[in-house]
Parts: structure tokens; sequence; C-alpha cells
């Protein structure tokens, strides 16, 4: 007899399957009628299988026919999907969910956490920082970093540099831009080198700080492709920086950032970098405004350079170059984790939640693919019956598994990219290198892996079960008179649970995180950011140079915007809160005799006539700053709460005397209290803290006038409706300042708590998800325990059993394993609650509302999906159940 190549022998099986299907919804015979028609393809199976075996002894047998013959086995498995569209679309959303939230996740963490910093052997790397008492963690001054590198045998090199914001004109319209103004061996120190051109030497440093001498810089990639035109020829191109000539050197490559741009400046990173000397004949240790950077010696380690720094700052306060009372030191911290350290834990709860979605997402689809397979017990019993071998049945489910995660692979690829654009539409600097985030070969490699780790996990359950299934009670089973057994359920409900218990888990994640936010949305922040307008001016200091030309500007800058209809007040501030940090300057208070070896200071701000009106600072005493605070009246100063009562033991300031600067800076009368106000962080503590007018500035302290600033603007409208008036009335008095960061000051809040805010949505997104799939979970397990149980609750029916008995019996199943989940997520949310300790703000860890309400959601979602199998089975008709055979 000729046999049948092995695809037709599978297309005939499969042929037989289908028409089994069919007379089964029929009721036509279908078993006498597939024992009939198998017979001969059963025989084929078992003689070609042998034959197999003859012809190629040793060569495995069965099991390499069975893999050899995975075309047909997909085959199979398609027409079974085509057979039941809405189970399989529902298995490949869930698994769609979880491969592409987790593949979205992946390409975070690669780009913030894996992905190498732009530096050369970053491990060698290390930020240099100061601390002192108030101040756990801030810059450097000129001296330190000259004692550093000659008295710390741990480094290397040592880099410094600050920023600036300036005009730069010469390359079409005037603009504003963030500079960096680098050591010349900054470069080297990181280890990068220029994409095109050259970096500037030690003697070109040197140089630029001569006055008369040209300037030279070296550029972001950025900044060369969209304001030179990325252009080579642009090398050697002179533009100019607040009206003062520069020379382009060289380009950076294309990812290349200054460590602090991650952090301090990612709102405004440095886009052009111009050389800065530090010379030790003026070197001073009174201004920390320097970052520090520096390369490790080599064999040393970060550990003994901070024993070194240690030792050596507590010899400066021991001479008196420090006060003994500032508690002066400093310490080293290695590069990542001074950029990444703080987005750590965010990081590592996301992934940790997103691992608990996919798990939920794959015992969902391992849930729903046990129900198909459970449909398909008599079809599987025919096939044994017929010559199948149960690695037959194995092998099938494992590619009805792998054909479904491909199917949710493909849909994950829609999630990521609604991932990558969600996290563009939100404010990137609150993630370090989020901006980096790419969809490239390295995610859809992950893809690939989750999305076979996913294959095996869904169809882990309903191959064991193929494995394990008995032929006697398949045959048994087409019987519908036959109640299903706790054994039959259990499977299912084992993988309910799984998913309520890691929901839970999330829920009660999501729900410390959303108090966390809450939390911090009732901090008084110290001003009314609604209904205010803020955008950020730099005037060119080589046209701005007296007090009298840079309060003429915003004199009539900021007389054209009082001036516009709708506008209550504007001003100008020094700096804005939470859009930029705000540094302490050494005062001394009338009457206040510090501790030995102390000083009174405070963070300094300076501020226009209507500045605090508009922003909604709050007047606790006196008066804030008029129009008749000029350059040639007396000294005023306004200080906050927390400076009246650090430094006045009655708490009122008003008519005291504060002097800033040195001894022979004037004395300023302070004229008013204003409310604390919180500056550089909206969980960062209040410090001390005054106020000068901008008039009286350069008078006061001895310094050069205020050329950088910020425009508050309140207005009775939405307040990006004045943002082209603004324009206007700034390029009427000056066009060659550009004004800049135009936004809401409610944007700036929600900016400064992007991080919280991010992390709570996605959190809260995950739990809906998961409780999302768990419902779904446990209403399939209750509406097949139903339609299993319908001979029993008929005869529960029957022997007198009315409505409320039979809707209790199914709520009670239901619950009690809803409540086995709630017990075991509640011990996996209690596990975690280290992990997502450090991310919490006003809210305990053992928070009781969130442990409470967590759970009864949960119960409620639960309760509310075991309804309608409820009303199912009280609508069971006795008769018709009895009668069913």
């Amino acid at each position: 007899m000729a046999v049948l190549p092995s695809h037709d022998r599978e297309f005939l099986i499969g042929d037989l399957d289908d028409e089994f299907a069919a007379r089964r919804g029929r009721g036509d015979g279908a078993l006498l009628w597939y024992l009939a028609q198998g017979a001969h393809a059963a025989w084929m199976r078992r003689f070609a299988t042998t034959l197999a075996d003859e012809r190629n002894p040793g060569s495995g047998g069965p099991m390499l026919t069975s893999i050899a013959s995975i075309t047909p086995d997909l085959r199979s498995a398609l027409r079974g999907f085509r057979r039941q569209p809405g189970i399989t679309a529902a298995i490949v959303l869930s698994l769609g969910l979880g491969i592409g939230t987790a593949s979205a996740m992946f390409s975070v963490v690669r780009a913030v956490l894996l992905a190498p910093l732009p530096y050369r052997a970053p491990d060698q790397l290390v930020m240099v920082w100061s601390k002192w008492a108030a101040f756990e963690h801030t810059t450097l001054a000129t001296k330190d970093v000259i004692d550093f590198q000659a008295d710390c045998r741990s480094i290397d090199k040592i880099a410094m540099w600050t920023t600036l914001h300036v005009t730069l004109t010469g390359v079409g319209d005037a603009a504003r831009v963030t500079t960096g103004v680098v050591s010349a061996n900054t470069f080297d120190v990181l280890g990068a080198s220029p994409l095109y051109g050259r970096v500037f030497t030690p003697e070109e440093a040197i140089a630029s700080s001569q006055a008369g001498r040209p300037m030279v810089a070296v550029v972001s990639y950025a900044f060369w492709h969209s304001m030179l035109g990325g252009d080579v020829s642009a090398i050697g191109r002179q533009m100019a920086i607040n009206g003062q000539p520069v020379v382009v050197l060289g380009v950076m490559p294309t990812h290349f950032r200054l460590p602090t741009d991650f952090k301090e400046d990612a709102a405004e990173p440095t886009v052009m970098w111009t050389p800065y000397y530090n010379d030790p004949s003026t070197a001073d240790r009174n201004n920390h405004r320097y970052y520090g950077a520096a390369r490790l010696a080599h064999g040393n380690t970060v550990q003994q350079l901070n024993h070194e720094l240690a030792t050596l700052t507590a010899e400066w306060t021991r001479t008196g170059l420090y006060p003994a009372g500032m508690h002066f030191t400093a310490f080293a911290q290695p590069i990542d984790d001074d950029v990444l350290g703080a987005v750590r834990p965010s990081m590592r709860v996301l992934g940790g939640a997103v691992t608990f979605l996919l798990l939920i997402a794959c015992a969902n689809a391992a849930a729903l693919l046990v129900a198909r397979a459970e449909a398909r017990r008599r079809e599987w019993t025919t096939h044994v019956a017929l010559g199948a071998g149960r690695w037959r049945l194995l092998r099938l489910q494992l590619a009805e598994g792998v054909l479904l995660a491909l199917a949710g692979g493909a849909l994950g690829v829609s999630v990521v990219l609604g991932a990558k654009h969600a996290l563009d539409a939100i404010s990137s600097t609150a993630i370090p290198r989020a901006s980096d985030v790419a969809i490239d070969w390295r995610v859809v490699l992950f893809m690939f892996g989750v999305s076979a780790m996913s294959a095996v996990l869904c169809s882990l359950a309903p191959a064991l079960h193929a494995i394990r299934f008995s032929v006697v009670d398949g045959l048994k089973d087409g019987n519908a008179n036959v109640s299903a057994g706790r054994s039959r359920l259990r499977l299912r409900a084992l993988l309910v649970v799984t998913q309520l218990s890691l929901g839970m888990a999330l829920l009660a994640g999501a729900g410390l995180m959303a108090r966390t936010l809450w939390s911090m949305r009732r901090i008084d922040l110290g001003f009314q950011p609604s209904g205010v307008l803020t955008a950020r001016v730099t005037l060119p200091a080589t046209r701005y140079q007296t007090q009298d030309q840079v309060d003429a500007y915003a004199d009539a800058v900021l007389t054209r915007l009082r001036g516009l209809p709708g506008v209550i007040s504007a001003g100008m501030v020094r700096s804005l809160p939470l859009a930029s940090s705000i540094g302490d300057w050494t005062a001394r208070v009338e009457g206040y005799t510090p501790p030995p070896g102390d000083s009174a200071k405070g963070d300094w701000q300076v501020a226009t006539p209507g500045a605090l009106e508009a922003l909604g600072e709050r007047l606790v005493r006196g008066r804030l700053f008029s129009e008749a605070d000029t350059a040639t009246s007396m000294p005023v100063a306004l200080v906050n709460e927390t400076m009246a009562r650090a430094y006045w033991p009655d708490g009122n300031p008003i008519g005291r005397r504060v002097q800033f600067g040195n001894d022979t800076a004037p004395w300023a009368t302070v004229v008013g209290i204003v409310g604390d106000v919180r500056h550089n962080g909206v969980t960062a503590p209040v410090k001390t803290k005054f106020y000068l007018p901008w008039t009286q500035f350069a008078v006061a302290t001895g310094a050069s006038p205020r050329t950088d600033g910020t425009i508050v603007l309140r207005g009775d409208r939405e307040p990006l409706n004045f943002a082209a008036p603004l324009r206007s009335a700034a390029a009427a008095v000056d066009p060659n300042v550009p004004v800049a960061a135009i936004r809401p000051m409610t944007e700036v809040v929600d900016t400064a708590l992007t991080a919280p805010r991010l992390t709570s949505a996605l959190m809260a997104a995950f739990a809906v998800v998961a409780l999302l799939l768990s419902a779904i979970g446990l209403f399939g397990l209750l509406v097949y325990l139903v339609a299993q149980r319908t001979q029993e609750i008929g005869v529960r029916m029957a022997i007198g059993a009315g409505t409320p008995h039979i809707v209790r019996l199914v709520l009670v199943e239901g619950l009690r394993i809803a409540t086995t989940g709630v017990v075991i997520g509640l011990a996996l949310a209690a596990a975690g609650t280290k992990a997502v300790s450090s991310l919490l703000y006003g809210v305990a860890p053992w928070d009781p509302m969130t442990w409470l309400v967590a759970p009864a959601v949960l119960v409620v979602i639960a309760a509310l999906a075991c309804v309608v199998p409820a009303v199912r089975a009280a609508a069971i008709d006795p008769l018709r159940a009895l009668r069913q055979t």
C-alpha cells in the first residue's frame, strides 16, 4: 500500500478535525463518524512512523519525526484559532500588553541604566562635591580644586566647570543658549574626543581669560547640526556670545554631555563649551560655584579618595581656612552613581511592576488556553484513540503558544512605539538620558526573547494538561451529565489566584505612589503657580554693563507688559522657584552674634517690583519692593520666615539691618517678611533666604549687575495667551535680546514633579491592566465552573435550593479564590515595601489607607466579576439540566 507523504497525512488529519468539530456542533454522530473516517489515517500514521524507524535506525524515532512535522502542527493551530476567534483575540491582546510593556520598559532601562555614559573608562571617573551645614551636596571653590589636585594622591586629573546662559548672535536670529565654561582639561578628564576639529588647549584657556583676546568654543553635535547647518566647513566659523567674537574649534559626538547636563541643567543642557583658566593667583574659597570631575589615579579607589578628602578638609578646618561651625568637608561619588543614582530606585520598582504585569498576562493567556484545552478533550481523546501519541498533543500546544506569542509580540510593537511617543511627550528631563531611548535591534531582540519566554509560560499549563489527561475520562467528558471535580478546576484556579495575587501587589504599590503624589501636591510651595507665565532673558554683558542700562531694559519691558489687557502684575526675578537652584550668601546681621566659627547666611534672590506679586508669594509683615527702591535710595531687603526666626529672637526683623558682600558694603534695612518658598525642590528643605531689589543689587553687594533673569507675568486668562505679546514687548525694547523658555508656572511645577508623577501614573496603569486581566480570568473561571456544574446545580434546585442559594454558591466560590489571591498578594506587597520606600514622601510604607483600600478594591472587582456567572447559574432550568445526557 502506498503511504501518503507526511504533510498530506497531516492535512488529512486536520480536515478530519474540522469536519469532526462541525458534526459535533450539529449533534450529528461526530464521534462514530470520526472513528470511521480516521481509522485509515491513523493506520497510515503508524505505518509511516514504523517505516521511518526501519530506514533510519538510531535517528531518534518518533521524536525527530514529530519535530520534522512542526509545520503541519502550526497549520493545525491556525485552523483551531480560526474556529475560536474570540478567545484567540483575548489571548493575543493579553500577551501583546505584557510583551509590549516589558519591551518598552527594557528600552528605557537600557538607555538610562545599562548603556555606558559617553566617557572613556567611566568606572575611573568620579564627581567631587563639597558639603557643609545645611548643604549636603554642593559645588566647589576654585582654590579647593587646586588643592585637591596637589594634595590628593588618588586623583590623576581634576576638571572643573560652571554654566552660563548667554545671548548668541551671528548665526541667524539672536538666541539664548546655555554654555559650559570648562577648564581646558575637561574633555581629557572625561575621556571624550571631538567628532570634527579639536578642543582648546591650556594656552588658549589662559589667553581667553585676558581682556581683548579672542575666544574659542567647542559645540555640541545638536548645535552644529541645527545652528551651523551640519557643515564641516563650520569649523573656524565666527559667531558672538554676549557680543564677544567666538571661533568654533570643534564638534563633539552626538551623545556627549557634561555630567551635570543629565541632572542640574537637564532642562537646558549646555550646547557649547568655552575655556576657563583657574588662575592660582586669584583662586579663593569664598565662591562655591564650580562642578568638579576627577579621574582616579591607576590602582586607586573611590574609598581611598574619600578618605584623603576627609583628611584634607579636616586640616583646612583645623587651620582656620573654613570655620569650624561650617562643618565643611568634601566627598567623591562614582560618575554612574552621581548621574543615575537618583533614578535607579524608581527604575527597579517599575521594572518589577512590569515583570508582574508580564506574568499576569501569561497567566491569563494560560488560563484561556486551558479553557480551550478543556473544550477539546474529546477531540484529544479521539486523536489518541486513532494512534496519536501524547508528544503530538504536547507539540501542538507548544505550536499554539509560539503562534500566539508571536502575534502578541507583533501587537507589542505598537505598545512600544506608543510608549516611546508618550515618553517624548512627557518632560524627558525627569529621567537622565531619556532622550536616548530608541527602538533598535536590541529592543527587537529582547521582544523576541520575551515572546519565546511567554510562549513557554502560557503553553506550560495546557501542555501539562495535554500530557496528563485520561482517555477514559475524556470519553466520559463528552457526557454533560458528568460534573467536574475539584481536580479539573485546580489548575485554572491556580492561574487565576496567581493573577489576583500579582495584581494585588501592583495595586498596593500604585496606592502608595498615588498617596505620595497626593502628599506632594498638598505641600505649600509658598507661591501660586496658576495664571502665571514665565520667560527667561539674558542681556549681553558687552552692551549692558551698568546698573542703569540693566534697569532701563527691565523698566521698558515690564512697563509694556503691565499695560497689556488682562495683565495683573509683572516683574523679573533672578532665579525661578523649582526651575533653577539657588545658592547662599554670607550675611552680617546687626545684633546677631553667630556661634564661634560660623556666620549668618541665606539663599539670595533678586527681584523687581511686581515680581513677588506675580508669583503669588505671601507677604507676612511689612511691605514688598516698590518703584521707590532705586539705586540711589536707602538699601532695603526682604527675608523669609525661616531667616526671621533664625537670626532675630523675637522673629521681627522689620527695621533691623543686614549687610551683604564685603565689610564696605552698605547696610540694608529689612522692610518685609515673606512666606517660605520651596525653591530647590518640592520636597527640599526650606532654608534661610533674603531678597534684594533688582536696582540695588550691585550697590548692596559690590557685585556686577544682574543681566540674567526670568520674567514672571500674572494675568486673568490662560497664561500662554500672553506669550506672543510678551515676545513683541521684549523685541520692541531690544530685538537682539532673545526671550526663551516661555512656559506657564504650572508647567514648571509639573516638571518638578515629573518623576513621581511618571512613576505613579505607570504604576496605576499597570495596576488597572492587571486588575482587568485578573477580573477576566476570574470571570472565565466561574463561567466554566457554572457550565461544568450545570447538572449539579439542577439537582440542587430540584431538591429545593432557591435562587439566593445558587447565587451564594457561585459568589462564595469566586470570593474564596479572590481572598486567596489577596492574602498572597499582600504578602508579596509587604516583601516589596523596602524597594518602594525610598520613593515615598509624606506616607509610610505601611500606610493604613493603602493597605485597607487596595484589598477592598480588589475584592469589589472580584465580586463584580462574579455577578454574571452567579446570575447565569440562577437562571438554569433544573428540568433541562437533569435531562442532559
